[in-house]
């Protein structure tokens, strides 16, 4: 990776800041987004000592599409390529809330932002072609998709379903995405952690939440653990042309959510979306 210039989304602690420590270590300039300017500094500093790569801070709440705007202008006038773009910002929320956008916070969150961001690098991606990457972190948690429905305006809330749809939804962007790609030197896999103890919880509360605290603490694999597979993903040399396959534990999965027409009317949805925002 050396040389290669690589953007890690949630990256000031848990799964993505060791991916970003690993890809520091492996000699990659890493580009962190940070919500907190204290905490993307603190991040900085500890990673810089990773490695031979460097580490730069821009801020980024991925929630927030203006936010989202400009770190991509700021990363275009910084950097002429994006070797890899590594989506693992996430979040849920046990009540419903809305982003500075009005919409719904988890699929903002988990799905739009890594759209929004993911098309403006596009070009920059391209540049770096052939051998440039995206890799969506998605989880074992998927399900309740409801395309009349994504931001519950009609059906009761619940978090924990709202972010399995999410994570769902990511899943079927990162196969349309591959689509539109092939051939043009730009892979698109999702990279799948597994149970991973990390901040998951801080939004959410109820007996849900608690429950998976506990869990949590009792079986869940520590974050640099966790970071194995995407980091292989964003970096393994024999992952080279490979794309639209989901990874979990360094094994290719078969893709669930494929089918071209639900994949094409969610596109149309987040690019209306987002074209209304911005």
């Amino acid at each position: 990776m050396s040389g290669k210039v690589v953007v890690v989304t949630g990256a000031t602690g848990g799964i993505g800041k060791e991916v970003a420590r690993g890809l520091v270590g492996l000699g990659a300039h890493v580009v962190i987004g940070a919500r907190d300017p204290q905490r993307g500094e603190a991040t900085r500093q500890e990673l810089g000592a990773a490695g031979s790569g460097g580490v730069a801070v821009l801020p980024l709440d991925v929630a927030d599409q203006s936010s989202v705007r400009a770190f991509a202008a700021a990363f275009i006038d910084q950097h002429r390529q994006l070797d890899v773009l590594v989506n693992n910002a996430g979040a849920w929320f046990s009540d419903r809330r809305e982003s500075p956008d009005g919409y719904e916070l988890t699929f903002a969150t988990n799905v739009l932002g890594p759209h929004l961001l993911t098309e403006l690098l596009l070009d920059a991606l391209l540049r770096a072609a052939p051998g440039a990457r995206v890799v969506n972190i998605v989880s074992a948690i998927v399900g309740n998709y409801d395309a009349t429905d994504l931001q519950y305006q009609r059906r009761a809330y619940d978090g924990y379903k709202a972010y399995a749809q999410s994570k769902q939804a990511l899943s079927m962007l990162t196969w349309g995405l591959a689509a539109r790609l092939t051939g043009q030197g730009v892979t698109a896999n999702t990279a799948a952690p597994g149970f991973v103890r990390t901040g998951f919880n801080r939004n959410a509360h109820g007996p849900r939440a608690a429950m998976i605290g506990l869990m949590s603490r009792l079986f869940a694999v520590s974050p640099e653990k966790g970071a194995d597979t995407p980091l292989w993903a964003a970096s393994a040399a024999e992952l080279d042309g490979v794309t639209g396959q989901a990874f979990t534990a360094r094994k290719a999965r078969p893709p669930k959510f494929t089918e071209p027409g639900p994949i094409a009317e969610l596109e149309r949805f987040c690019g209306g979306l987002e074209r209304a925002t911005g």
